[in-house]
């Protein structure tokens, strides 16, 4: 009888014998401690941090675009410019191939990054559904703890008192039932502080997420960018291969020609001579001629404005040092082009490149018989002089020596007149007593 009287007693203390048996198991449970969570709070702000930096990048690379832009801006605008540098082209496109290079590389550092910053982003999500997954687990089992401590309770400590052998063993017993109590409420503080940390990390973590995304979004927009950029560069490419293409064909043409009035060295370096001789003599008579005008008051000592294109084609050889043997040598250059020729269908109508007097209009008489050139020479001031060669012998209404004449007023006409390689106009600009490159007066 006595044994079935202690059997309630016996009961609750095996009871509370479980109890730091299930907070053991509780304590056991692989949690995501208070330092994990910071850890990873710590490496999402580094993470965002990177972001920050990768959108200067994404700032750089749109600045190293837009050079880019105006690069091949600048090179399409030469391309389709009358009479284009084929030199300064080339330059142009050798800056822009640099300059998207450039953008090349930093977005390939901008992707391989975003695929690093993808990588950490997952491995933060992976821990934050961890660490949801252990609290859920630790909340289980504190609401199993609490739920067996409430059946517990249910016991009156009268019924306890009345029904045991020993008041100290019952008082005990319910200090340990207190201290449980005390270790419940720390465990419950604690779980609250660490959903609270995961709501963090979750927040933080979809607005990084977001802006993982916004950065994809706008690293393809540069992606496009790029690829359209490549195909401008290459088209212009293209436009100037050929171009220079057109260009050999037109020098090949013209040393032919050349070699067949020169047939050895010796008659090449005797027709250099007379070209130089008659081109000298020619220029002697035209400053004279360029003084005598302005003394007259027909001509300013200075030239307000700028020069035009006298003919629009393509350009056969550029204005200096040149390596075709046909042209005289000058200064430091076994060979040198006073001029710039530009090429157009024989009869093409050529234009006064600015206002001015016609000082010259007629053959060289200083050239060989037989193989003189048609010249049209107009002072724009007593400084500025253009020089218009190999034309057609016809002179247009309105020119004749002496004559004003009106920037884009016809002159002339191509043609193959004189020591010349083919339909052409040689056309020259002399500034003081030296001949310069026509571009620099466009």
């Amino acid at each position: 009888m006595r044994r079935a009287r202690h059997a309630p007693l016996r009961s609750l203390f095996a009871l509370l014998l479980a109890v730091p048996i299930a907070f053991s198991a509780l304590l056991g449970v692989p949690a995501t401690s208070a330092d994990d969570l910071s850890d990873a709070l710590a490496r999402q702000r580094a993470l965002q941090q990177r972001i920050k930096d990768q959108k200067a990048a994404l700032a750089d690379l749109r600045a190293a675009e837009s050079r880019v832009r105006a690069a091949l801006s600048a090179t399409n605008g030469r391309l389709d410019e009358i009479n284009a540098d084929q030199a300064a082209v080339r330059r142009q496109i050798d800056t822009a191939t640099a300059a998207l290079e450039v953008v090349q590389a930093r977005y390939d550092e901008l992707v391989a990054e975003l695929t690093h910053l993808d990588w950490t982003l997952g491995l933060l999500e992976d821990e934050l559904a961890q660490g949801q997954a252990d609290l859920a687990q630790r909340r289980r089992l504190l609401a199993q703890r609490i739920a067996a401590a409430y059946k517990l309770e249910r016991t009156s400590l009268l019924e306890q008192i009345l029904t045991s052998d020993s008041l100290t063993e019952v008082l005990a017993q319910v200090g340990t039932y207190l201290r449980l109590g005390d270790q419940d409420a720390e465990l419950a503080a604690r779980i609250e502080r660490d959903r609270e940390a995961l709501a963090e990390l979750r927040r933080t973590t979809d607005g990084t997420r977001f802006r993982t995304d916004q950065l994809r979004a706008e690293v393809g927009v540069q992606a496009e960018a790029i690829k359209e950029q490549r195909a401008a560069l290459l088209a212009a490419k293209k436009r100037l291969d050929a171009l220079e293409v057109e260009t050999r064909k037109l020098q090949e043409r013209q040393l032919a020609a050349f070699n067949r009035i020169a047939k050895t060295k010796a008659a090449a370096a005797a027709l250099l001579r007379d070209q130089l001789r008659a081109q000298n003599a020619l220029k002697k008579e035209v400053d004279r001629l360029v003084r005598e005008q302005l003394e007259r008051g027909n001509i300013p000592s200075e030239y307000n404005g700028t020069l035009e294109w006298p003919l629009a084609g393509r350009i056969s050889q550029e204005f200096g040092c040149t390596g075709f043997s046909w042209e005289p040598p000058l200064g430091d250059c076994r060979n040198f082009h006073r001029g710039i020729d530009i090429v157009d269908d024989s009869g093409a109508p050529v234009r006064a490149a600015g206002d001015g007097v016609i000082v010259f209009v007629g053959y060289n008489p200083w050239d060989r018989p037989g193989d003189r050139a048609w010249i049209v020479i107009i002072a724009h001031s007593s400084r500025l002089v253009t020089w218009y060669a190999h034309l057609q012998p016809r002179v247009p209404s309105g020119v004749y020596q002496g004559a004003s004449v009106q920037q884009g007023q016809i002159i002339g006409y191509e043609g193959n007149t004189g020591n010349s390689t083919g339909p052409h106009l040689h056309w020259a600009v002399q500034f003081d007593d030296g001949w310069m490159n026509p571009r620099l007066f466009l």
